[in-house]
């Protein structure tokens, strides 16, 4: 069976925005990296972090990476590498120990073949993520990133709360991540839901199924309540697509 995704659907489930996680919801950590390779440089900036990559596994790296490349979006091209299922702890003990020996081999092999560089750590609320099951394959992200408006953070975590409910009660077939920046700023929070779909096809919208479960969660008139309610709280969106490239990495994008 294929891997299902609706991704305005799964995003305007899944799409909470608080400043935080609440205190009470399962959390792990996630580390990622956004490079550019330098203009007419993708063959040996890949062949390079391949390269890297098995230095990695060689040298007893105790973290698996993940390799990503955006393909609909901005910036198309740029490559993502992530790490996930971590705790803060698990942070301090890699910059201690395994972090600044990568970072030398990288700076030598890698980086000068690299345009650009930035880094991001991310808080993944598997109370609200809906993972696939093992062994179900995962070959795109749809990433949807929603900015809640100030002040509306306690509604919208209650939005996501009871259509997060609906979908899982319905046993649907589509599965995401939800993660937020661990370092905030702007206008109001942010949060990212992450589709993880088989292929292009499951992608395509599915508003019946989302409504569906709505209404066989909450009634006809807490589903139209809810649908006009969850628009009120979100100021902006934007979304990429991403393809895993296991090729070079130690897993596939997690």
């Amino acid at each position: 069976m294929r891997t299902k995704l609706a991704p305005a659907l799964a995003a305007a489930v899944v799409a909470l925005a608080l400043s935080g996680p609440p205190a009470h919801a399962q959390q792990t950590i996630a580390m990622s990296y956004s490079v550019v390779p330098k203009t007419g440089m993708t063959t040996q900036f890949e062949a390079a972090l391949k390269n890297h990559v098995a230095w990695r596994v060689a040298n007893g790296d105790p973290w698996t990476w993940g390799v990503s490349m955006r393909v609909a979006g901005d910036e198309l091209g740029e490559y993502g590498i992530r790490s996930s299922g971590h705790s803060w702890a698990d942070l301090d003990a890699y910059d201690a120990e395994f972090g600044p020996m990568a970072l030398a081999n990288w700076m030598a092999t890698v980086q000068p073949l690299v345009e650009s560089v930035s880094n991001s750590i991310s808080v993944i609320n598997e109370d609200w993520s809906h993972r696939p099951p093992q062994g179900r394959a995962v070959n795109l992200v749809n990433i949807a990133t929603f900015h809640v408006r100030p002040g509306q953070q306690d509604r919208f975590n209650e939005l996501v709360g009871q259509a997060t409910s609906a979908l899982k009660a319905a046993n649907v077939d589509w599965y995401w991540l939800f993660s937020t920046p661990a370092v905030g700023g702007g206008m109001g929070p942010v949060w990212n839901v992450v589709g993880l779909a088989d292929s292009w096809i499951d992608m395509e919208p599915r508003d019946d199924e989302f409504m569906e479960a709505l209404v066989a969660h909450m009634g006809n008139d807490g589903a139209e309540e809810w649908a006009g309610s969850f628009g009120q709280v979100i100021r902006g969106t934007e979304s990429e697509v991403r393809r895993l490239r296991p090729d070079l990495g130690t897993v596939g994008a997690n």
